[in-house]
C-alpha cells in the first residue's frame, strides 16, 4: 500500500508540471507523443507542413477549450464556441487554454507597430503632457507664455519704459504704402525702422520701402503700470498673431529685442 501511495504521488506530481500528449493523430500527425512542460514558454517550429498548427491549434486548444466548455451548465454551453474532439489517444495535465489568432491587419505600407497597437494613440496624450521642445535650429526650449510669465519676465530685465509691439509681413505683391495705410486706418501711429521711431504721419524713407517687415510700436510703457502694461502685451500677442516685440525705449538696437510667444513655435 505504500508504495503504491508513493507511486500516485509521482504520477500526480509528473502531471503537474507538464503536457503529456499520446498518439496525436488528428490531419497530418503520425501518432505523435510529446510532453510540454507547464509554466514556461514553448515555441513549436518545424517546416511548413510539419503539423505545427495542428498540434498547438487543433489538438491541445480544441481539447482544452473544450474540457473547460464542458464545465459549465447545458444553458451556459450553448452560447459558447463548441469544438469537435480532436484524434488523439490521451492528453493528461491540460488546463483551460485560450489562443490567439494570427491574422494580417495591415491595410497600408504606413502601418506600424504603433499604429497596429494603438499605442501611438496613447502617445499622443502622453507625450505632450511630459515632454519639452525644442527649436531643432537654435536649440531654444518652445513654450508658450501667458500674460503673466512675459510681465514676469520684462520685469526681470528692468521697469523700463519699454515700447511694446508686433511685426507685420509685407507681402510680395504688396508694396509698404499699402500696409501703412492700413495700419494707420487702424489706429497705429507710430513704427520702429532702422533703430529710430518713425510716424505714419510723417514722410516714408526710401529704406522703409524696401522692408518686407514692419515693427509696430504700440505704446511706450513703464513695468510699474501694470494695467497698461498688461493691456499692451494683450495687443502685441493679439495683433502678432501670438508674438509680443519688447525694446528698451532707450537701447533701440535690433539685437537688443526680446520676444515672447503664447504659441508652440520658435520665437526666432
Amino acid at each position: 500500500m505504500n508504495v503504491k501511495s508513493k507511486s500516485n504521488s509521482r504520477i500526480r506530481t509528473k502531471l503537474a508540471t507538464c503536457i503529456s500528449v499520446q498518439g496525436a493523430r488528428h490531419h497530418n500527425l503520425k501518432n505523435v507523443n510529446v510532453s510540454i512542460p507547464l509554466h514556461q514558454l514553448t515555441v513549436v517550429t518545424g517546416l511548413s507542413g510539419s503539423g505545427k498548427s495542428t498540434l498547438a491549434f487543433d489538438t491541445l486548444y480544441a481539447e482544452g477549450q473544450r474540457r473547460y466548455v464542458e464545465t459549465f451548465s447545458p444553458y451556459t454551453r450553448q452560447f459558447l464556441e463548441r469544438m469537435d474532439k480532436p484524434a488523439v489517444d490521451r492528453i493528461e495535465g491540460l488546463p483551460p487554454a485560450i489562443a490567439i489568432q494570427q491574422r494580417n491587419s495591415v491595410k497600408t505600407s504606413r502601418s506600424t507597430v504603433g499604429t497596429m497597437t494603438e499605442i501611438a494613440d496613447h502617445l499622443k496624450v502622453l507625450m505632450p503632457k511630459i515632454s519639452t521642445l525644442f527649436c531643432p535650429k537654435c536649440d531654444r526650449e518652445i513654450r508658450p507664455h501667458s500674460v503673466v510669465e512675459i510681465i514676469a519676465g520684462i520685469q526681470k530685465r528692468g521697469n523700463g519704459p519699454w515700447l511694446v509691439g508686433f511685426s507685420v509681413t509685407v507681402p510680395e505683391s504688396m508694396k509698404v504704402e499699402l500696409v501703412l495705410d492700413e495700419l494707420r486706418s487702424q489706429g497705429f501711429h507710430r513704427l520702429l525702422h532702422l533703430q529710430k521711431v518713425l510716424r505714419l504721419d510723417e514722410s516714408i524713407p526710401e529704406s522703409l520701402k524696401r522692408e518686407r517687415s514692419v515693427w509696430v510700436i504700440l505704446d511706450r510703457v513703464s513695468v510699474t503700470d501694470r494695467v497698461r502694461f498688461k493691456e499692451s502685451v494683450e495687443r502685441g500677442l493679439e495683433f502678432g498673431k501670438g508674438v509680443v516685440l519688447f525694446r528698451e525705449a532707450t537701447e533701440l538696437r535690433e539685437e537688443r529685442e526680446i520676444r515672447y510667444l503664447n504659441r508652440w513655435y520658435c520665437p526666432d
